[in-house]
């Protein structure tokens, strides 16, 4: 854990502060006034308050931040301190545990078990260098489309028809519409601890099986899209007060999995938005509001990792340009 320890004071005058930051060996002295900020990516959190024998007027900002694991060190301290683990939920071979907990407010570890692992999730969990991409319609449908119907479907997202088919996390739904073509299950992404409203993120899961991408939607699915956007806005608001422009809706592309979902997250959650990925839900509407076969014919740039299939099957049909 990472702390620093900045005295806010205009017109000081003084040694005080490097008499205090000399002998501070704790912060029980420190009382917190409020939340200045905290960042999910950053795993840090900006407090004010003031520590005990202080000037009343004198400020001071404790800023904490979770340091990043020791690579060297966690084989050894996994396996020679047995930390408890508490199942949170399972889906196929995803396992979600809560591991140990720190004292205090400073959290638990998540801890996702993935068991059997395939060699495309050790891929998808290994570092990585991105490209820039720009996906044409023909390469879409000469390259990526066969991959995915030939790699990405099937077993791959079997725990995805567990949650259509209430057999997995059906105590986590938040919202269920049940038309075939037009509805959704509404539920918490495994991202999303349900506890911090400002780090909010769900998935809208559409019931049908026939789009596994952006580039499958046309006219014919407004009707589906307006219905996640309205619906799943609508339950954050009445159950977490959240208004429409708290909130951004978009889907991604290149997608994580190949079957039709949505991300609803806190404007303030700064995750999986980055440009070249997210594609914000009320433009694609605008877009197929404009030409029914938007999605089919536009070219779309999007960043890609090296490390996938997806990348290598371009490479071999020779859609990419040649680096050096």
């Amino acid at each position: 854990l990472f702390i620093s320890l900045i005295p806010k004071k205009r017109g000081f005058e003084g040694c005080w502060p490097q008499k205090i930051m000399a002998s501070l060996e704790s912060l029980k002295d420190f009382h917190v006034e409020r939340m200045l900020s905290e960042s999910t990516s950053r795993k840090s959190i900006a407090l004010l308050g003031h520590l005990e024998g202080a000037d009343a007027d004198t400020k001071t900002i404790v800023y904490l931040e979770k340091k990043p694991f020791v690579s060297e060190a966690i084989a050894d301290a996994l396996s020679s301190e047995p930390t408890p683990l508490t199942r949170d939920f399972n889906n196929a071979e995803y396992t979600v545990y809560s591991m140990g907990g720190a004292a205090g407010g400073l959290g638990a570890v998540k801890c996702d078990v993935i068991h059997p692992a395939t060699a495309k999730h050790v891929v998808k969990y290994t570092k990585h260098e991105v490209r820039v991409v720009r996906e044409t319609a023909e390469m879409y449908a000469k390259v990526t489309l066969p991959y995915i119907e030939r790699e990405e479907l099937g077993d791959r997202i079997k725990w995805v028809h567990n949650i259509l088919d209430k057999k997995k996390e059906s105590e986590r739904i938040m919202l269920e519409d049940t038309d075939p073509k037009d509805g959704f299950i509404f539920l918490p992404d495994m991202k999303w601890d349900q506890e911090t409203t400002s780090d909010l993120y769900c998935q809208a899961i559409a019931n049908r099986r026939d789009l596994p991408t952006l580039r499958s939607l046309t006219s014919e699915h407004l009707p589906l899209l307006r219905n996640i956007l309205k619906k799943g806005c609508g339950v954050l608001e009445s159950k977490f007060g959240l208004k429409s422009h708290h909130v951004r809706v978009y889907v991604h592309y290149q997608p994580s999995f190949y079957h039709l979902h949505v991300h609803f997250a806190h404007v303030d959650t700064e995750g999986s938005i980055e440009c070249g990925k997210a594609h914000l839900l009320q433009n694609v509407i605008d877009n197929i509001e404009l030409r029914g076969d938007y999605y089919q014919t536009v070219p779309l740039t999007m960043t890609l990792r090296t490390s996938l299939g997806l990348w290598k099957a371009y490479e071999s049909a020779g859609c990419l340009p040649v680096e050096g």
